[in-house]
């Protein structure tokens, strides 16, 4: 919120040589676009980071989406610990934007049973998927991504990945790979 604040009052101040009722009816129309058109945010934390956005925390119950764009700028990156021990976390959908996720994201999140990793995502962090007891499926639908340690350490999860992508020829995260066509059902 004092984001948003902040960004009014640049705005108001960059757009100080409009007339006065121009400048009300603009100031209007954003208000009611981010109030009608933004996504719930209730329960996220995020950085604004110059053209992309960073979440940096999550504390959502329950299925959990994360959103492709928040405050007209794409969600690049899912933080370090952003999700980390979110136990009532059932479900989880990335958004396509998604290049990186950090160091220790979704560690112990004990309630996922499975996970898409977007295709533009090529860094998974440090125990990025660490402690996910319950994580029995995770389809890559992109190139893989750099091996880091313990990525998914405890955690039973079977690597599914598209043939057509480039990488998949050694185990990541030393968790079996399999094609996605072996994926059951």
């Amino acid at each position: 919120m004092k984001k948003l604040i902040l960004l009014v009052i640049v705005g108001v101040l960059f757009i100080g040589c409009k007339d006065k009722e121009t400048q009300k009816e603009e100031s209007t129309t954003n208000a009611s676009q981010t109030t009608i058109e933004g996504p719930d945010l209730t329960g996220f934390e995020y950085s604004l980071l110059g053209d992309s956005v960073v979440i940096t925390k999550c504390t959502l119950a329950g299925q959990v989406i994360v959103p492709n764009v928040i405050e007209n700028v794409a969600v690049t990156s899912i933080g370090e610990n952003a999700f980390y021990g979110n136990v009532g976390m059932t479900s989880l959908i990335l958004p396509d934007t998604l290049n990186s996720i950090g160091n220790s994201a979704f560690r112990g999140c004990i309630g996922i049973a499975d996970i898409t990793i977007p295709p533009n995502v090529t860094n998974i962090g440090v125990s990025a998927f660490s402690g996910c007891l319950k994580l029995k499926t995770v389809k890559f639908l992109g190139n893989a991504p750099e091996n880091s340690k313990y990525m998914f350490k405890d955690a039973p999860a079977t690597l599914y990945f598209d043939p057509g992508k480039d990488g998949w020829d050694k185990s990541i995260g030393g968790r079996p790979i399999k094609p996605m066509q072996d994926l059951q059902g």
